[in-house]
């Protein structure tokens, strides 16, 4: 593998805080230093496994989340925060086998959640100081 192909493909799997535009620039100007159907495999290849060292499996969300459970809407948040259906959010806090994997959130799905936890409680937030000047 090409040397500054293998350098984008870690900086894709090493920072997870990059944004979903900078996460496809990468993604192009890596895939654009491929030049045959090998190339590309083997390129994918080693950016899933780059990928699959970030996620983060030993963290227990559901337990941390606890009681919380209850009362949050987790359709809302797996929709507005992650563009995705609610089946998606629950494998990742169950640790579900999908394609014969376990999933698990990465560094940034977790970065995603903790700050739609952060919103989610200033909107409470606000709304209880709204109400109590009636």
């Amino acid at each position: 593998m090409k040397p500054e192909l293998k350098m984008l493909l870690d900086k894709l799997g090493t920072q997870p805080t990059l944004s979903s535009s900078e996460t496809e620039a990468l993604m192009t100007e890596a895939f654009a230093l491929t030049e045959t159907p090998a190339e590309k495999r083997e390129a994918g290849e080693y950016l899933q496994k780059v990928i699959a060292r970030r996620k983060r499996p030993d963290i227990d969300v559901k337990g941390v989340l606890g009681e919380t459970l209850e009362f949050l809407n987790l359709s809302y948040i797996a929709r507005r925060y992650f563009n995705k259906d609610r089946t998606w959010l629950y494998q990742r806090l169950n640790h579900s086998i999908v394609n014969g994997k376990p999933v698990s959130f990465s560094e940034s799905e977790l970065k995603i959640l903790s700050d739609s936890f952060k919103e989610i409680g200033h909107i409470i937030q606000q709304t209880s100081v709204k109400l109590s000047h009636f």
